[in-house]
């Protein structure tokens, strides 16, 4: 075996990204089918909204408008199974353009030849 082996595709299924909801821009993930993302609002913040807008008719989440996520508190979203892989962008507050939800191709698990 080689003393570094190519790197294997994702395949994980409960991976969670821990973000700050006040402060967090630029793209989060990739996620993929079934992991979450946890938006933790610290101490001492506004109360944050956030809105996750569709591409090509597709949201990767369930819930697209969040609830309001008060300071001190979280809020949290799983990636849906029927996400396709794209950048999905989301705004704060109404400020748009603050990043985008990465979704990527959840690849197969391999399976043994017979």
């Amino acid at each position: 075996m080689a003393a570094n082996p190519l790197p294997r595709p994702r395949t994980e299924t409960t991976a969670t990204f821990t973000v700050d909801a006040a402060t967090v821009t630029g793209d989060i993930g990739p996620a993929f089918a079934n992991n979450t993302i946890d938006w933790v609002n610290p101490p001492g913040s506004i109360t944050v909204n956030i809105t996750v807008h569709s591409v090509n008719g597709s949201f990767p989440f369930a819930v697209n408008v969040f609830p309001p996520i008060p300071a001190g508190t979280r809020y949290t979203s799983p990636v849906l199974p029927s996400a396709p892989p794209n950048r999905y962008p989301f705004d704060r507050n109404g400020v748009a353009g603050i990043g985008h939800i990465v979704v990527g191709q959840t690849l197969p698990k391999p399976t043994r030849a017979k």
